[in-house]
């Protein structure tokens, strides 16, 4: 027997696209692309995500990115950046960031998810434990509020 789907709880308030969108592959978690990324790094690839237009790109310079991110340190940046250009989420080039269609290969199943690098395997997903739970609500909460800084309003 199908489950039916669960209703908002706010049906008064869905979303609606209006100008521009941007989203989150949903692989990008239950695959774990965000596996061994640190805080910064997912607030950096979470803020390209949001501010990127169709084509995944982002015209948003280190600076205003550093001023978002609450960066003090151009090497936090940089370290950011390599990580995610190292496991091939994200493409820069002369200060243009691209977000990158997830590669092929899911973390978890010990398929390498970059021609460059392969991240460790698991015979198993690991389990999703509370303080996990609460550190992404934490995390997608300082999105929330990087975006209304920048002015591109809720997710």
């Amino acid at each position: 027997m199908p489950k039916s789907r669960p209703q908002p709880p706010r049906p008064d308030r869905r979303r609606q696209i209006r100008g521009s969108f941007s989203w989150i592959d949903h692989r990008f978690l239950r695959e774990g692309f965000d596996q061994g990324l640190t805080r910064l790094e997912r607030l950096l690839y979470f803020v390209l995500v949001a501010v990127s237009n169709q084509d995944g790109v982002s015209f948003y310079s280190d600076a205003r990115l550093a001023e978002l991110l609450d960066i003090r340190f151009p090497h936090e940046l940089d370290g950011a950046r390599k990580e995610l250009l190292m496991r091939d989420l994200i493409a820069y080039e002369a200060g243009i960031y691209q977000v990158l269609d997830l590669p092929a290969g899911s973390p978890r199943n010990g398929r390498p998810s970059s021609p460059h690098q392969a991240l460790p395997s698991s015979s198993s997903p690991p389990r999703v434990r509370r303080t996990g739970l609460r550190k992404a609500a934490s995390d997608l909460e300082s999105i929330q509020q990087l975006l209304e800084r920048c002015g591109r309003g809720r997710i």
